[in-house]
Parts: C-alpha cells; sequence; structure tokens
C-alpha cells in the first residue's frame, strides 16, 4: 500500500508537469519560484519525509502486515492499513484510529508464533492441592490432548502466592496464534466445573487471564 501510494504520486507529478508543459506555461519560472517556497515548506516537509522513511522501514522488515493483531503506542487491534503518513489500526470496539509513522517506535506483533493463556484459579490456602491436581490433570487427559487449538501440552505451575496475598493455582496453556481467547474461556470453564464437582470451591472469582 505504501509503495502504490509513492507510486501514485510520482505518476501524478509527471502528469501535472507534462500538462503545464503543452499549454505553455514557463516550467522553469516555476521551479524557481518553487526553490524558494520549497525552503519555507522544508522545515514543514519534515515530519512528512518521517512518515515515510519510518513507514519504509516497516515495510522492509515487515514488522507488521494487514490484519496482523498489535499494540501500538497504548492501542490495540488489527492493522487495517499501512499508508504513506499513516498507519490504520481497527480497534477491537471498532474505532478506527490513525498513527504517524513517524510516532511507531515499539510494536507489539501478537500474530506471530504461539500465544499463552495464563489462568489462575483462586484457592483457599488449606484446599487439598493433591485432590487439586489430580482434578485438573484429569481435565487434561480428557480435553486437552485432542485439543487442536493448543500448541503443546498444558503446564500446570501449581500452587502461587499472588502479591496481594492471593493464593492461587496456576494453569499455562500455549495456543496457537488467534485461539488463545477462545481456549482461555473453555478450559476456565472446564477446570471450574470439575473442581465443583469435586467438592472444590473456588475462593473468590477467578483472576483475569494473561497472554503473550
Amino acid at each position: 500500500k505504501l509503495l502504490e501510494n509513492m507510486l501514485d504520486y510520482f505518476l501524478y507529478f509527471i502528469l501535472i508537469y507534462w500538462i503545464l508543459s503543452i499549454i505553455g506555461v514557463p516550467i522553469s519560472s516555476l521551479l524557481a519560484g518553487a526553490g524558494i517556497a520549497g525552503v519555507a515548506l522544508g522545515l514543514g516537509a519534515q515530519g512528512f519525509l518521517s512518515d515515510v522513511i519510518n513507514g519504509l522501514f516497516i515495510l522492509l522488515e515487515r514488522q507488521f502486515e494487514v490484519g496482523d493483531a498489535v499494540l501500538i503506542n497504548n492501542i490495540s487491534g488489527t492493522i487495517a492499513s499501512v499508508g504513506v503518513r499513516t498507519t490504520q489500526v481497527r480497534g477491537y470496539d471498532g474505532t478506527l484510529h490513525y498513527i504517524p509513522n513517524r510516532s511507531i517506535t515499539v510494536v507489539s506483533n501478537q500474530s506471530r508464533g504461539n500465544m499463552r493463556a495464563l489462568i489462575e484459579l483462586p484457592i483457599s490456602s488449606n484446599v487439598d492441592l493433591k485432590s487439586v491436581y489430580e482434578t485438573i490433570e484429569a481435565v487434561h487427559k480428557q480435553y486437552a490432548e485432542t485439543d487442536d487449538a493448543l500448541a503443546s501440552p498444558p503446564n500446570i505451575v501449581g500452587p502461587q502466592t499472588k502479591p496481594n496475598g492471593q493464593f492461587v493455582f496456576t494453569i499455562a496453556l500455549m495456543t496457537k496464534n488467534g485461539l488463545q481467547h477462545a481456549t482461555y474461556k473453555r478450559y476456565l470453564t472446564l477446570y471450574q466445573e470439575a473442581l465443583l464437582q469435586k467438592g472444590i470451591d473456588l475462593s473468590s472469582p477467578v483472576i483475569p487471564y494473561t497472554t503473550n
């Protein structure tokens, strides 16, 4: 898209030059005047050139492509377009964000490689941990071994204490890209149902998951 836009601008310049030559407009005089005006416009064009140059590096390094899920300048969404001056990011709420290419310094591309869904189940500190382990492993044996959404077997991290003092039982799920949200919801439900059937109650609402 960026290269197409640059080619369009070049063709427009050639077309205008050709039309002015046909109608007899003194091109040399215009260029001389443009040189003076160009000095004044040069400072204002610095930002534009920075946008274009940064956009070229984005394309050459393939930092992201249309359709990629990204985090840029605290804006999360999918890449809608990469233009001469701006990159358009469609937020998950539907908002279309226009980000100047020169302001793009750090890009978190969530569409490259597998993702992790981290489930932290709050439990009582006096719970029977052996029973929790066995229940979680039973869920994995029944569902995870044939789950195509998982990139590798689930990793039972086990009991941990959060900085706020909350006692949690943690499971890390490596998923194929784009499936981490659905996988998190599915296994959270499976874990909850299995624990409740064993009489193991969650001590508080489940802590929100993280992915990376």
